[in-house]
């Protein structure tokens, strides 16, 4: 079939479908990440806007009948369309004034950077978003593309302010978001027509040095996945803290974080005895408390199979496989440097920090009205989540675990491989010059099952098992 006569095919077989459903939106459907239009006129002087603040709801267009969330599911819509009090950024005065610099961010995110006169950074991302953008241009406007941004209710808006309690309460480094609203100010500059009235999440953008700010660890020096991944593989001389990257992993799984791929992750350096040593740093919660499958429409696209790490948040902590996909890589090259024991001992760490008065306080960082109406069903699932911690990802450690990598680098090195017993195997790495003299050893690792209580083998550095 011709690929004009497949589009509006296709298009015309969803807008049939959605007749029969829900009613057929089309064009009809308007999405603006932004929620005030622009004024009539231009105002003719810079408003003051110290103090000034703006009732407005986030996704006012998540609004639909009775019918259409049958089908396609109530997920968070009552959060997305109750009006909320913001506080209006006021670029001259915020963080002793600010300038916005670049648009970036991912293509259904707007994110705008924005910098002060000491060069610190900051980024505002839109807390709506627009998936469908990722469509080819001639689908945009088509009814599946107005479904597909239809689904972005079942993201909680304001989910990101409760996180960075509860992460610093685990002991892991975290950003801290502020909602605010961008008004149509004229020092937006070409930004304006794009960022204007529109509500926003406001927070540092963790890059370079941020030795001044306690949540990211006061590290000098912030690094990409990339850059991390190039010192990692290319020098003997660094290591990822894997009990520090285990912890964090451990916070997305409670959440229900299921966007943990490279980009959403930066790296605090540090420096100990001439060891370059590396803590993770994540990013970008978009996908938290995630409820998505709560319709037939939505409960038939995932018997599809698509988008199996696209998980609907729950009371059970399982299917951590699926869960985990987008973060995967990350978690064999880093984690198979921690025994089963570790995984256990950190487990029962991060659970006991996060008590339920933890989670409880966690959760008045919403806004008031937004609490009462969503807070108390995820708080429960939390707590359920985190009471099956230690059980649950005794099934992940496994399945990582059944290839384990032992992750050298371009240096040279020697691998020794010893043959314990039937059951145990050790591996040892050692720095070596280019004529193959050993020089120390940096990694030995165990490795075998995990219903073996007691190992013959002694590990300098970690203990990995099968």
């Amino acid at each position: 079939m011709h690929p004009k006569r497949y589009y509006h095919f296709t298009n015309t077989l969803f807008c049939l479908l959605g007749l029969f459903m829900a009613g057929c939106i089309g064009n009809k459907y308007t999405h603006s990440l932004q929620q005030v239009p622009p004024p009539a006129q231009s105002a003719a002087a810079i408003p003051a806007y110290t103090d000034s603040t703006i009732t407005v709801a986030v996704g006012e267009h998540y609004g639909r009948s009775g019918l259409h969330t049958f089908f396609y599911g109530k997920h968070y819509r009552p959060a997305w369309t109750t009006p909320v009090e913001f506080r209006v950024l006021d670029l001259s005065t915020e963080k002793g004034g600010l300038s916005p610099t670049q648009q970036g961010g991912s293509r259904q995110t707007k994110n705008l950077r924005l910098e002060t006169a000491d060069g610190k950074e900051y980024v505002l991302r839109s807390v709506d978003k627009d998936p469908a953008t990722a469509l080819p241009e001639k689908w945009q406007q088509s009814y599946a593309a107005n479904i597909i941004r239809d689904a972005t209710s079942a993201t909680h808006p304001y989910a990101a302010l409760v996180l960075p309690p509860m992460a610093e309460a685990i002991g892991i480094h975290h950003t801290k978001p502020e909602l605010v609203y961008i008004p149509h100010d004229p020092r937006l500059g070409e930004y304006l027509e794009d960022f204007g009235g529109m509500v926003a999440l406001m927070e540092i953008r963790p890059n370079d040095d941020l030795s001044g700010e306690p949540g990211m660890g006061n590290s000098e020096n912030i690094k990409s996945t990339r850059a991390m991944l190039k010192d990692r593989f290319f020098e003997n001389d660094s290591h990822v803290d894997a009990r520090y990257y285990l912890r964090a992993r451990l916070f997305d799984m409670l959440i229900g974080d299921w966007s943990r791929h490279e980009d959403n992750w930066r790296w605090a350096q540090y420096k100990h005895d001439d060891v370059k040593v590396y803590q993770a740093v994540p990013r970008d919660r978009d996908n938290v408390f995630y409820k998505l499958n709560d319709a037939i429409i939505p409960w038939l696209f995932m018997r599809t199979g698509l988008k199996k790490h696209f998980r609907t948040y729950s009371d059970n902590l399982s299917n951590l496989d699926d869960l985990n996909r987008s973060g995967r890589n990350l978690d064999e090259t880093i984690l198979a440097s921690l025994s089963y024991q570790e995984w256990m001992e950190v487990a029962d760490s991060v659970s006991s920090a996060l008590t339920d008065e933890v989670v409880e306080q966690s959760f008045r960082q919403m806004p008031d009205n937004i609490y009462q109406l969503t807070a108390t069903p995820i708080m429960a699932q939390l707590k359920s989540r985190r009471d099956k911690l230690n059980k649950s990802i005794q099934k992940y450690y496994k399945s990582l675990m059944r290839e384990a990598i032992v992750v050298g680098t371009d240096k040279h090195e020697r691998f020794e491989i010893e043959v314990l017993s039937a059951d145990e195997v050790r591996v040892q790495v050692t720095r070596s010059t280019k004529r193959g003299k050993s020089d120390d050893s940096y990694l030995t690792g165990c490795f075998r099952p995990p219903t073996q209580k007691r190992s013959t083998c002694t590990a300098s550095t970690a203990m990995m098992s099968l």
